[in-house]
């Protein structure tokens, strides 16, 4: 269940930094100072690093609003109708999801645990409810606004298919409290009836590679954050461990190997002057799991 609501007041705490150096230290830092380039006369590809970071909830406690982690845009796994997750009450870990909509939620609708089945599936302990995934607190948060942008996109150009990512900037306002905008990106079934399993590893690492494109594309463009910092943070849940029903090695294994990737690509702007660096912060909300991802940072470091 999500940790989400007695545990808002605690702040997110930084359990790791990597950068494009290739050093990486540990922190206790209380706050994250941006260093401004000091060198703009040359063109110089953007610094990039990575954070880990534990935090109760990605949505409503790692945004802009947070002083320290001041992420301006999150990404949100998806599905590839952008539908949110609201029109079932709960759905399957791992998926399909259900055909049918359950017709009541008086007479037949039961909470989880209370019935055998469910839109014509057994329920068991895999079960989610909206709450406990990123994609239905967002989609709560977003709220008519959010479901209006994501139905004309659906409209337009069919939605967010399984690995690729699209990007909104409509919500309600505790949504637009906390970002500025979202990129949806739509992670596979790790359990789909016949797909190779290193299939569904390389869409969920095109995930990463899609959204991470599209994010800093898109805040490059963007003016200096209010506090003046030249850096631009984007936050990251762990793709594929909840809904979709990854196994969490292989889910943190790729998330690490395609973000290493990400940031020692050092892709050259246009531009003379030095781009704005870009930071990526996963915000995990157990500790445990957050602990493994560092783990696997850090085999990446060592090669």
């Amino acid at each position: 269940m999500s940790k989400t609501f007695y545990k808002r007041a605690s702040s997110p705490k930084l359990l790791a930094e990597f950068t494009s150096h290739h050093h990486h230290h540990h922190h206790p830092a209380s706050r994250i100072s941006s260093t401004s380039s000091k060198n703009n006369n040359k063109s110089f590809p953007p610094n990039k690093s990575i954070q880990v970071w534990n935090t109760t909830c990605i949505v409503t406690n790692f945004g802009k609003d947070q002083s320290l982690t001041q992420c301006s845009i999150l990404i949100n796994p998806a599905n590839p109708e952008l539908s949110g997750v609201s029109q079932f009450p709960y759905f399957p870990r791992g998926g399909p999801v259900p055909k049918d909509i359950p017709k009541s939620m008086h007479k037949d609708w039961q909470p989880l645990g209370y019935t055998s089945s469910w839109g014509g599936m057994d329920v068991g302990t895999g079960m989610l409810y909206p709450a406990s995934v990123v994609d239905g607190i967002v989609h709560q948060l977003g709220g008519q606004q959010l479901a209006a942008q994501c139905k004309l996109i659906h409209l337009l150009r069919g939605g967010c298919p399984v690995g690729t990512a699209v990007s909104t900037s409509m919500g309600g306002k505790r949504l637009r409290t906390a970002y500025d905008s979202v990129i949806h990106t739509t992670p596979p079934f790790y359990n789909q009836e016949g797909q190779e399993e290193q299939e569904q590893i390389d869409l969920l690492g095109r995930c990463y590679r899609k959204s991470l494109d599209l994010a800093f594309q898109q805040s490059s463009s963007s003016a200096i954050n209010g506090d003046g910092s030249s850096s631009i943070r984007i936050a990251c849940p762990l793709l594929g461990a909840g809904a979709r029903g990854f196994p969490l090695n292989v889910a943190i294994t790729t998330a690490a190997l395609e973000c290493w990737k990400w940031m020692n690509n050092s892709n050259r702007g246009q531009n003379q002057e030095r781009e704005r660096d870009q930071v990526l912060a996963f915000g995990i909300p157990d500790k445990s799991i957050a602990d493994m991802l560092v783990g696997s940072f850090e085999e990446c470091a060592e090669g």
